[in-house]
């Protein structure tokens, strides 16, 4: 990723964290992670991981698809849509791990949080992963 989209999500991150939070006095950044960019996982891959197609093959994908189409037009409609959100990168995702310090009741605790932003920062899910191993 390059750094203008890394500091851009880094500060999309803090400002849920505040608002989620209700602007604590007390909030410590302690580190991110590097952002990382992820895709989702369609049925369509599967069938195509299955006939050995890569991923960025995106004539070999037409040709399977048109195949599978006409043995299974019940999921064609599904493949043809899959296949426009991979070639248009609809399914691509960026996740992000912030750690932070919060004062609660006088005691200062570590939160970890982990974050799925879409390609305009916008924050798809967050979630606390204190007590998990990552």
């Amino acid at each position: 990723m390059g750094p203008a989209r890394e500091s851009a999500a880094k500060k999309a991150v803090e400002a849920y964290v505040k608002t989620m939070l209700d602007n604590p006095h007390y909030l410590e950044p302690v580190s991110f992670t590097g952002l990382e960019k992820k895709r989702y996982i369609t049925p369509l891959d599967s069938s195509l991981n299955y006939a050995g197609i890569k991923e960025d093959d995106y004539k070999k994908m037409e040709q399977f698809i048109d195949s599978e189409n006409a043995q299974r037009p019940d999921i064609s409609t599904r493949n043809l849509k899959d296949l426009d959100d991979i070639k248009r990168g609809k399914l691509d995702y960026y996740t992000i791990i912030y750690s932070f310090r919060i004062d609660s009741g006088g005691h200062k605790k570590l939160k970890r949080y982990k974050f799925e932003l879409d390609s305009a920062n916008n924050i798809l899910n967050a979630r606390d992963i204190t007590f998990t191993a990552r």
